[in-house]
């Protein structure tokens, strides 16, 4: 062969090798990007189940104070005065003592059964995160009357 048959060829392989490394790199680019949302979401995720947490503990804390009594009578008053004023203060102090970017903490109570067997369910909503990733966690905590 002679040098003359040989002259394009390096050029075509530049111009492949070019392609192929650019179509690697936006590969490669676009997997970082995705990589990056999944662990936003993943922290925002976690702070809000450790926000909802908070608010069933504080909950529950609120339904057994120590050293008062657990009739039913007294539970279904805290828990009707947990859903109101009181949850929402204390939502609006474990969110700013939180510093996590989490929007709205939601506690509820809401008595189940009737009688001997009185279950007093206690669930908070946690929403953290902006508008582009919001994450919401839910949790219940179901708790019993002493009676």
């Amino acid at each position: 062969m002679s040098r003359n048959n040989q002259k394009g060829s390096v050029l075509i392989i530049a111009i492949f090798v070019i392609v192929v490394m650019g179509m690697l790199g936006l590969t490669l680019m676009r997997l970082e990007a995705s990589n990056q949302d999944t662990l936003t979401r993943e922290i925002l995720g976690t702070q809000a189940w450790f926000l909802a947490h908070s608010g069933n503990e504080w909950g529950l804390t609120y339904m057994y104070p120590l050293n008062e009594s657990a009739a039913v009578s007294n539970l279904q008053n805290r828990c009707t005065t947990l859903t109101a004023s009181a949850a929402a203060n204390a939502a609006t102090a474990i969110i700013e003592n939180s510093q996590a970017p989490c929007s709205s903490l939601t506690i509820q109570c809401d008595e189940v059964g009737s009688g001997d067997l009185t279950f007093f369910r206690i669930s908070s909503v946690a929403v953290c995160g902006s508008t582009t990733f919001e994450v919401s966690r839910e949790q219940e905590v179901w708790a019993k009357s002493m009676e």
